[in-house]
């Protein structure tokens, strides 16, 4: 699946705040739990758990067909030795590709729903969220720009 250019751009940023400078296996599945935990906390605010999990589903199949490094990986807030073990037969830059293309797939299938730019900024907001307070995302201080049949107003 190719993303939009914004869909992989806040991907790419995504991933590197979960990231860093991680380069083992064991670091790069401790992100993408982090990044899963992030996700399913913030985004099960908007459309549910159960809407997280159809949306994660959906972008996991996607993104696995060009990725096998994500395996049986299924960012249902599964333990970091569950994930360790399911991205263990491949290299650390393989799945850290894969959980990029993941995160573009997620906000693919969201923009679908709400818009790309809401779907950008709320998974954006996920990630400076979690990063600098470790909390749950509050909906609070999500701003759309859009004006076409909307509002200039926050959400929440």
């Amino acid at each position: 699946m190719q993303g939009s250019p914004a869909a992989t751009e806040v991907a790419r940023r995504h991933w590197a705040r979960a990231a860093g400078d991680t380069n083992t296996l064991e670091e790069v599945a401790a992100a993408a739990t982090r990044t899963c935990t992030q996700l399913q906390a913030g985004l099960a605010r908007w459309v549910g758990t159960e809407g997280y999990r159809a949306l994660i589903d959906r972008a996991l199949l996607l993104a696995r067909a060009e990725h096998p490094a994500l395996g049986s990986l299924s960012c249902h807030g599964e333990d970091g030795a569950v994930t360790t073990a399911a991205v263990r037969a491949h290299s650390a830059a393989e799945v850290a590709t894969g959980m990029v293309a993941l995160v573009a797939a997620l906000v693919e299938l969201l923009g679908r729903i709400i818009g790309e730019e809401m779907a950008v900024r709320l998974v954006e907001h996920i990630g400076m969220k979690s990063e600098t307070d470790r909390k749950t995302p509050s909906p609070r201080g999500i701003v759309s720009t859009e004006s076409k049949g909307g509002r200039d107003a926050r959400v929440g």
